[in-house]
């Protein structure tokens, strides 16, 4: 049986802000061709936050996590569809699933989201508030920036 406070215990996955950046656009960019829709051009703002503990305890090293999220034009008639083909592309690249929903496009919020068991990434994808409309979101685990090299000496 797998020691669950191992997982816990796992030094933190080290990538610099720009990485990261880059893995999450990557990411929204494959889920958009495989639901077959296009990420909209408008400009997209992601969310550098520091790691808190529980008890609010933070470290020196500017650990982060990363909130990234892009929209798409999307007809409400088809995010049932949308959620679907992401579903499914999820499962089989082996994320688990812990919500999804769908519903009437004369109400559009259909959502999947879900969680990759190693990485512990989260992958949400949903209708907005405004119509015709979804967007594609990654959230990252505590990210540790890749150690700077030491110092040269002359």
């Amino acid at each position: 049986m797998a020691n669950p406070s191992a997982a816990k215990d796992a030094p933190l996955p080290a990538k610099s802000r720009d990485d990261a950046l880059s893995w999450a656009q990557q990411i929204t960019e494959h889920l958009a061709q495989a639901a077959g829709i296009r990420i909209n051009t408008e400009p997209v703002d992601p969310l550098f936050s520091p790691c808190t503990g529980k008890n609010g305890e933070s470290a020196p090293d500017d650990r982060f996590t990363l909130a990234y999220a892009v929209h798409s034009y999307v007809p409400n008639a088809q995010h049932n569809d949308v959620v679907r083909k992401v579903r499914d592309v999820l499962t089989a690249e082996g994320l688990k699933i812990s919500s999804y929903q769908e519903t009437p496009a004369t109400q559009p919020n259909s959502t999947v989201t879900a969680r990759h068991p190693e990485s512990r990434y989260v992958v949400d994808v949903s209708s907005t508030a405004g119509d015709n409309r979804m967007v594609l979101g990654i959230t990252t685990p505590c990210l540790k920036p890749p150690s700077a090299p030491p110092a040269s000496t002359p």
